[in-house]
């Protein structure tokens, strides 16, 4: 693994600063940290949350090492929280409109959180919600009417709940290198700290 140089993060820090105050913004002193994601139990911050992600090292199939990301576990509570209080608020209506508007808020969520790496947390997530909706259903009317083997039919084939899914993989996406049209490079590197 590469060791980072400490003057070439403070360069980035202050070249970073400088490109900020071109458009009038700032860098928040409490919330900008360096995080050395490489660094062992014990040794500090191995990771950090960003956009609902909680973001890692990890290891490729091959063993190199490459950026992760997961749903961060305060993101995960509230989501779960809130699919939760929506589904014991709408249990007495209908079970296709209960399904229906569950799958739509399904959707919503793998779209957000279904990328590489994430398939875990999503999976969890399904499973979660599978649980909630077992429970609820079954508090409608004062008593059970729905075994678990038949509330799986209910969910699997009858009315089937969303599985969770993979919306956005960067092994499938492919590069593009050149502006359309254009035939210009679209990184371009510069030397230099003001450029």
């Amino acid at each position: 693994m590469q060791i980072i140089n400490p003057q070439e993060v403070k360069r980035v820090m202050e070249v970073l600063s400088k490109r900020f105050e071109k458009y009038k913004l700032e860098l928040h002193a409490d919330k900008t940290t360096v995080v050395h994601l490489g660094n062992r139990r014990g040794e500090g911050n191995r990771s950090f949350d960003f956009l609902g992600f909680t973001h890692y090292l990890g290891e490729s199939l091959k063993g190199y090492p490459v950026l992760k990301r997961k749903t961060s576990s305060k993101k995960f509570t509230l989501s779960i929280s809130k699919v939760y209080q929506w589904i014991k608020a709408s249990r007495h209506r209908k079970l296709s409109e209960l399904v229906g508007e569950l799958n739509v808020k399904l959707r919503g969520y793998y779209n957000y959180y279904g990328i590489t790496f994430n398939s875990r947390s999503i999976g969890k997530y399904h499973k979660v919600v599978v649980r909630i909706l077992f429970k609820w259903i079954n508090c409608r009317g004062g008593k059970r009417v729905w075994p678990w083997s038949r509330y799986e039919k209910l969910i699997n084939v009858w009315i089937p709940l969303l599985k969770p899914r993979i919306y956005h993989s960067y092994f499938s996406v492919k590069p593009i290198y050149e502006e359309p049209d254009a035939g210009k490079p679209l990184v371009r590197v510069c030397e230099g700290t003001g450029r």
